[in-house]
């Protein structure tokens, strides 16, 4: 999710793919595992129901796991097979530590490892805030992997003037005292030993998520456990992930490559969200086949708010429709 975000404007060897499994769900049978990524880097996948179409998850930050949003939308796994995996330098993936490795190049070359070990011909892409972004680098640079996108909270299309704006809006939100704490969390987190690390994010996304939320309470301490669900390595790497990807992507914008997209995509928020509507909408308006559905009674994380509305919509649309309310 976007918390990450207002964190920050606050300012190897090749491996097998072991597999565990973690026993049947409501949705499917859930197993683990390891794959290699681009360059040899060891990146942990959680695969989700055993369905014949499969729909890959790429979770937010960046420098999280799939626990910022993976075990969230697990009910998508009924009737088809998800996928998803820590990207490079965070989570139960290898800690990488060289800014250079890891770009935005690096992770979408790391998708198309993913692709690759997993024999897939084309894919149906759900991103989360950042993994939006990097559906939408990956989907420019190999467009004829990709299926269908399903875009759920998306990160500013551009960084001006959008970036500006939301972190504007969501600082306010947060308070002096919050934002003086996150930065100072910002600082401590390299330095701060096993249990400080643990203890250290959970308090970031005690602070960071209530804006993003129309009822703060729905972000349970369940979810801030999940969130911080990482080897304490990763969660000390956490920065040098998140100034990495965001240095390297500059003054971006989107919308030039939004616009080379022709695959079926659907950008989802809560109506009431704190994010700026207007950079979510450059987001469909962009996109040549896309569409922007707008969940009601909910915030940026709708589908903690109204999952039963999210949840019926995008299947929907991996199912190969539209929901009838995106405009």
């Amino acid at each position: 999710m976007s918390a990450l975000l207002t964190l920050l404007a606050c300012q190897a060897g090749n491996s097998q793919s072991a597999s565990k499994v973690s026993g049947p769900l409501a949705y499917g049978p859930v197993s683990e595992g390891y794959f290699a990524g681009a360059d040899g880097v060891r990146l942990f996948y959680r695969k989700v129901g055993s369905g014949k179409t499969t729909a890959v998850f790429l979770h937010g930050g960046p420098g999280l796991g799939v626990g910022d949003g993976g075990y969230d939308l697990e009910p998508l796994g009924r009737g088809r097979t998800l996928i998803m995996y820590d990207q490079r330098g965070g989570g139960r993936s290898d800690v990488v530590t060289d800014p250079k490795l890891l770009t935005p190049e690096y992770h979408v070359r790391d998708l198309e490892a993913f692709r690759r070990h997993f024999g897939l011909e084309r894919m149906n892409l759900i991103g989360l805030s950042w993994g939006t972004g990097l559906a939408v680098l990956y989907a420019t640079a190999h467009p004829n992997r990709v299926e269908r996108m399903l875009l759920v909270s998306p990160m500013p299309p551009a960084k001006f003037p959008f970036w500006e704006q939301r972190t504007a809006k969501i600082n306010s939100l947060v308070g002096a005292a919050g934002a003086k704490r996150l930065t100072e969390i910002r600082q401590l987190l390299p330095r701060a030993s096993d249990a400080e690390a643990l203890a250290l994010c959970r308090e970031a996304f005690t602070i960071s998520s209530p804006p993003y939320l129309l009822n703060p309470t729905a972000f349970t301490s369940e979810r801030t456990e999940r969130m911080c669900d990482a080897p304490p390595a990763a969660l000390r790497n956490r920065f040098v992930v998140v100034f990495a990807v965001f240095e390297a992507l500059g003054n971006w914008d989107f919308r030039p490559l939004l616009r080379q997209i022709k695959v079926p995509a659907l950008v989802v928020e809560g109506e009431k969200t704190n994010v700026p509507l207007d950079a979510t909408g450059e987001w469909a308006a962009a996109l040549p086949n896309g569409r922007l559905l707008l969940i009601p009674n909910a915030g940026h994380v709708h589908f903690i708010e109204q999952p039963t509305a999210f949840f019926k919509a995008a299947d929907r649309f991996l199912r190969g429709k539209f929901p009838k309310d995106a405009k």
